[in-house]
Parts: structure tokens; C-alpha cells; sequence
């Protein structure tokens, strides 16, 4: 099945050759990438732009992670819309079952992976419906989190969606800067009457680069992005309510 990988760079020049690296490396040809800047300086989009394979998309400016997702997904095709960051690193036989996964049920709307860091501790788990990440950084071990399961929200640094659904439940929501986006997206989709899938047989690399002097920025797309998720939706264990339907 052809499969568009969207990954939104900024300032990506440290990971992102390692992250084309292991797609090329691990993924089936079927799959066209598509590279979505959003203003670097720092030789990302140099780097990009030799490979002319890859649909590169420059934005001038900063346009946050869902507006580029959203600008990536429309320059695509496939049925199966992979997003993902530039600091995740792909692993053998990756995305087989995560397409098994999501196409298996038509109430399936998104899947995620198994994500790990290079420490071999859990980063990506899927959140329980109690708002709890089961094992999160704890030892990837076996007899862990080895099931498939339907879960609240997803970790947003990869996951599978289906491109016919965005009829229904539209793109990511452009008011999130940075953060939340993908709870949104799963929240909605829930909503809709879907289910959200962590799919432990796909296992792949995710490692956080800390930036001291955006700490401050951080904090305040985090706290945006938070306020505009409790203005949206409401979860007390027993289902989802949307604040503005």
C-alpha cells in the first residue's frame, strides 16, 4: 500500500540525516516522503533539498507543527498518511504492522508504534483511558507491553492515519502551535466513534534533544496548547464530551 511519510523540520540539521537514513533503510519502496520546513537556518533544508526523491515544502517562517502537518498532508496522496518527527528512527519491518494494524478495522482511525530511546526505555505507550502511560520509561523488557490495544491518545513523534477519514474528521486543529495536537486528533476521532490503537509489533527509535534556550517558549506553547484542549474537550471516564458541539 502506498504510504505518504510527512515529517515537519525546524532546525532539524542534528537528526534529520539519520531519519532519512533509516526510512530509506527499512521502509518498503512504496512510500514517497514529504519534508515540511518550517524556516531553518541551519542547513536542514540543504541537506533536504539532495535528495529529489523527497517532496520538500519551505515555509518562510514557523507556521507550528500542525499547520505543517496539515500543508504536508494535503501535498500527499496515499490512503495512509504517516506523520512523524525528524528526531524518530526507523526500524526494520516498522511499518507493515502498523498499516495491518489500521486498515484490519474500518473503525480504526489512527495507530502508533512501540517508541523507545536509545537508553531502551519506553517513551511512547498510548495513554489508558485513567490518563496513565503504562511502563512509561521503564525498560523495554520482554513480556511488556507486548499487545495491541485500544488507548485514549497517542504520542504525536509517529503515527498512522487514514487520508479518506479527513472528510469526517478533518486535519489536525491549526490553533495548537506545538503540543496537544494529536491528543485533539485522537479526542475527535474518539468522538466520531473510532478507536485509537498502540501497536507494540512496530518498534522504533524516539529520542528528545533538549534546547535550554527554548525552555521558556516551550513552557508557553505547553500552556496554550492546554488551555485550548480544556476549552474542547472533557474526560471524566466515562466518554468524551466536546465542550463546543
Amino acid at each position: 500500500m502506498k504510504t505518504d511519510l510527512v515529517i515537519v523540520t525546524y532546525n532539524s540539521a542534528s537528526y534529520i540525516q539519520r531519519c532519512i537514513q533509516a526510512i530509506h533503510a527499512h521502509t518498503p519502496s512504496d512510500y514517497t516522503i514529504i519534508v515540511v520546513d518550517n524556516g531553518s537556518s541551519d542547513g536542514t533544508i540543504e541537506y533536504v533539498r539532495g535528495f529529489p526523491e523527497i517532496k520538500l515544502i519551505e515555509n518562510e517562517q514557523n507556521k507550528g507543527f500542525a499547520g505543517a502537518v496539515n500543508l504536508g498532508i494535503r501535498n500527499g496522496s496515499s490512503e495512509t498518511v504517516v506523520i512523524m518527527n525528524p528526531d524518530v528512527f526507523v526500524t526494520r519491518n516498522w511499518l507493515p504492522p502498523l498499516i495491518d494494524a489500521l486498515w484490519r478495522d474500518e473503525q480504526t482511525a489512527v495507530v502508533a508504534p512501540k517508541l523507545i530511546n536509545e537508553a531502551n526505555q519506553l517513551v511512547g505507550v498510548g495513554t489508558n483511558w485513567d490518563w496513565t502511560l503504562p511502563y512509561f520509561l521503564c525498560p523495554n523488557e520482554p513480556g511488556i507491553l507486548e499487545e495491541t490495544r485500544a488507548c485514549l491518545a497517542i504520542n504525536g513523534a509517529c503515527f498512522l492515519l487514514k487520508r479518506h477519514l479527513l472528510e469526517k474528521l478533518g486535519l489536525l486543529d491549526e490553533q495548537y502551535f506545538h503540543y496537544f495536537e494529536e491528543t485533539d486528533y485522537c479526542f475527535n476521532a474518539i468522538y466520531h466513534g473510532y478507536k485509537i490503537l498502540f501497536c507494540p509489533d512496530s518498534t522504533i527509535y524516539h529520542e528528545y534533544y533538549p534546547n535550554p534556550e527554548r525552555d521558556e517558549a516551550i513552557r508557553q506553547y505547553w500552556a496554550h496548547s492546554e488551555a485550548r484542549f480544556n476549552s474542547k474537550w472533557s474526560y471524566q471516564g466515562n466518554g468524551i464530551v466536546a465542550k463546543n458541539a
